[in-house]
């Protein structure tokens, strides 16, 4: 490393006594973080790739991408900096990381600092002067909440699967808090039971594994939740090696129940580690009551000791109720826990879950309320702290985040001492959550950094895949494509592994999304592609038809224009659905983009009057103003531009009363293209420069090369090549992967008489085109210029 001394703001960085000083206080870091933030300033002229930084401080290029940002992230925080604002360490997408800011080297005898031994300052959260400077910019990033609508869905996502809501509801022995920290290796799985008997006994073969995993759960044992069991292993002929696979699982139960003539025989098999093997066995006259049993003979066998509830005459209705929950039956749960009696508090949190998971918002919130009525913190502050976690995911449902928070508080404080990782989990990533939809994103962070911790110690991988999906969510929403494509990839893996279907669809719909917005078409394509290929497995019908349209999108940003329309076609003429009105809308609008592209104007026009009407009842900000611009241009190239100006001045008052910078920047947009039809070229190049301006503080690369495309092609009508060519540089990154890019490099190089650069940007375009037509204008030679390029 360099022996320099390098000073930005308040900082100085002294690679050779490897500190980082803040007004001549020491900044603890560790030693990675250190390397990767002096690494970026020693080559601050250029940007620094992922894979570089990972080979200079890990000393290997194959770093997990987790290591890599979050050493970034605490190099950011230490300088006060973030990810958000960017103002020293700067992500270059689809790269690395550039230093951006000034940085002076400090003379050989000149002080680095008055340094102060003895008072070492943590690293700030953030830093009051690049607060006050980017204030403008953090509101501007707030303000994108409502662009990405499948997003904004995932952020209510809670990791409340089926297993979460079950495991654990009866009291549970009072633990301290260091159990939190026991060791993976303790976990265990409980597989679903092998079941011998009469097809009416079906239900057994989850119940029985609920009911075993409960037990295990209230000794005090670490136990994989049951939704995650059954999502990976249910019906697999290896499903062990699965769960060993996919988890830190150590021990194993395999259960089996069969129908003598006397009873039932029940019999538990527990596989360790190194083929350590035990078994027990119990016979009885009723299956349930001889699996708990059997349960708590196997507790004994691993040391521990099973609670007397007094529950035993509960166990066979609730164990039945728990399995058809598991396996998505909720009707049929619903009517069998609507009939049991007596109302126990377990029951009644069950009825009260069920309503949640049903869709049945203000009937939950009801159930909860009179369940907490009920319960004293004395009595039974786990039961209690399971149904305010309850009530907090119902307050979220229905748009009540800051009473949502309240029940987390309160869930947090009652689980203080009981050593409940799984519970703790769901109120840190509720909690995070609620905050983020108050517009609390360092606080929102800070509670999913706690419920990571929480999810991974108590085993639950599938609400560590949630957890991704909702930290995407608050990424997407805040403008960070990038950071919240990462989180998807990572969730779609891991539902996909455990069959979650519906939720693997729905973050993939997430993962098209990002990468539309970060022009990457063809991986955009190839996710719809896969996604396309699951359909039949995803159960959700508003799920499906999202999944159906953004795969069409993609499928248009490749040119592969046939199979876009029949999708898109299908789905405007499809009706709407109760939790699903935009969808239609959407379509609509997108065939609107392609009849324009096609010049079928007059049937454009149509279908954007369509989507505008319904985009005013159901606003999906960029998506409802892509909707207003086809209009209007349709409208002009018809020489309607009366029409064309009222709906301008309509689409105007209507985004100026949305508060979506998306909107503002398509509003602009709009201005500026008709000043150009009308000729006022001065205000065109204006509102233009605004209009591309806001993208470029958005940083949606999309939305730049929106701005950039239209302007561009304007200049080079005009002639102002010089001018043209700045416009155009903005989005040249992209001109090898996205059409339009392509299509305006190849333009200005025919514009400029580059003929070696004409061709080889045509050679993308065809590339690129797929079923698009390539403008004959530009497709031809341009002879005059070749002449005269002759002639000189």
């Amino acid at each position: 490393m360099s022996k320099c001394v390098y000073r930005f703001d308040r900082y100085t960085v002294d690679p050779a006594a490897r500190e980082l000083r803040r007004d001549g206080e020491l900044v603890v870091l560790s030693p990675k973080v250190f390397d990767c933030l002096t690494w970026l300033i020693e080559h601050r002229e250029r940007a620094v790739g992922r894979d570089e930084l990972a080979a200079a401080v890990w000393g290997k290029a194959d770093v997990a991408d987790t290591q890599l940002v979050q050493a970034l992230l605490k190099a950011r925080r230490a300088i006060g900096d973030s990810g958000e604002e960017q103002l020293r360490i700067r992500t270059v997408p689809r790269f690395g990381y550039r230093w951006v800011a000034p940085v002076e080297i400090l003379a050989d005898d000149e002080p680095a600092a008055a340094a102060t031994p003895i008072s070492i300052a943590l690293p700030p959260p953030d830093d009051t002067a690049a607060r006050e400077a980017t204030a403008a910019n953090a509101r501007h990033r707030r303000r994108l909440a409502r662009r990405w609508p499948a997003a904004v869905a995932a952020a209510a996502l809670l990791a409340l699967g089926a297993g979460a809501w079950l495991l654990g509801e009866r009291a549970v022995p009072q633990r301290d808090a260091s159990a939190l920290a026991a060791p993976a290796q303790t976990l265990i799985a409980v597989l679903p039971a092998a079941v011998a008997a009469d097809t009416e006994w079906g239900w057994l073969r989850l119940g029985v594994m609920e009911l075993i995993a409960d037990r295990m759960h209230g000794a005090g044992l670490s136990v994989v939740p049951s939704d995650n069991v059954v999502a990976l292993a249910h019906d697999a002929p290896d499903a062990e090696a699965r769960l060993r696979e996919a988890t830190d699982v150590r021990w194993v139960v395999t259960p089996s129940a069969q129908r003598t003539a006397g009873g039932w025989r029940v019999r538990l098999a527990l596989q360790g580690p190194e083929h350590d093997r035990r078994e027990v066995e119990v016979h009885g006259s009723e299956a349930t009551a001889a699996a708990r049993d059997a349960a708590d003979r196997l507790l004994a066998v691993l040391g521990a000791t099973a609670i007397e509830d007094g529950s035993r005459s509960a166990d066979a209705y609730l164990a039945r109720i728990r399995a058809l929950m598991l396996a998505g039956q909720l009707e049929s749960a619903q009517t069998l826990a609507d009939a049991a009696a007596p109302a126990t508090p377990a029951l009644r949190l069950l009825r009260a879950q069920l309503a949640f998971s049903g869709g049945h918002f203000e009937d939950a919130r009801a159930a909860f309320d009179a369940l907490l009525d009920t319960i004293a913190e004395a009595d039974d502050p786990v039961l209690r702290a399971r149904a305010l976690n309850g009530r907090g995911a119902t307050l979220i449902r229905l748009a009540v985040p800051a009473a949502a928070e309240r029940d987390f508080d309160a869930a947090l404080r009652l689980l203080g001492h009981h050593g409940e990782p799984a519970l703790a989990g769901q109120a840190y990533t509720g909690r995070g959550v609620a905050r983020a939809l108050q517009d609390r994103d360092p606080d929102a962070r800070d509670d999913f950094a706690r419920a990571r911790i929480a999810l991974g110690l108590a085993g639950d991988t599938l609400a560590l895949a949630r957890l991704d999906s909702n930290q995407g969510a608050l990424d997407a929403q805040r403008g960070r494509p990038a950071d919240a494509l990462a989180r998807f990839v990572g969730a779609a893996e891991r539902f996909e592994r455990f069959g979650a279907m519906d939720e693997w669809a729905g973050v993939m719909v997430n993962q098209i999304q990002a990468q539309l917005a970060l022009l990457q078409p063809a991986e955009a394509a190839a996710a719809a592609d896969r996604l396309d290929a699951q359909n039949e497995r995803i159960a959700n019908r508003s799920t499906q038809r999202l999944a159906a349209y953004w795969s069409a999108h993609a499928w248009m940003s490749v040119g592969r224009l046939t199979e876009a329309r029949t999708r898109l076609a299908a789905l405007a003429e499809a009706g709407e659905l109760a939790d699903d009105t935009a969808v239609p809308m959407l379509a609509r609008g997108a065939l609107a983009r392609l009849a324009l592209a096609d010049g079928q104007a007059q049937h454009a026009a149509l279908l954007s009057l369509q989507a505008v009407d319904a985009a005013a009842l159901t606003p999906r900000d960029g998506l409802s103003g892509d909707a207003w611009l086809t209009l209007i241009r349709t409208q002009r190239r018809q020489g309607q531009n009366a029409d064309a100006d009222a709906a301008l001045q309509r689409f105007t008052q209507w985004a100026g009363s949305q508060d979506s910078p998306a909107l503002a920047i398509r509003t602009r947009l709009a201005q500026a293209e008709t000043a150009w039809s009308e000729r006022r070229r001065d205000e065109a190049d204006r509102t233009y420069a605004d209009a591309l301006g806001l993208a470029e503080r958005g940083s949606i690369p999309a939305d730049v090369a929106a701005v950039a495309v239209s302007w561009g092609e304007a200049l080079i009508e005009r002639g102002d090549l010089e001018t043209a060519s700045a416009v155009a540089g903005r989005v040249a990154n992209w001109a090898g992967s996205e059409f339009s890019c392509a299509l305006l490099q190849a333009r200005l190089y025919r514009a400029l008489g580059h003929l070696d650069a004409w061709r080889e940007a045509m050679d993308q375009v065809h590339r690129l085109a797929g079923e698009r037509p390539v403008p004959s204008a530009l497709a031809a030679r341009p002879e005059e210029r070749v002449a005269a390029a002759v002639a000189r």
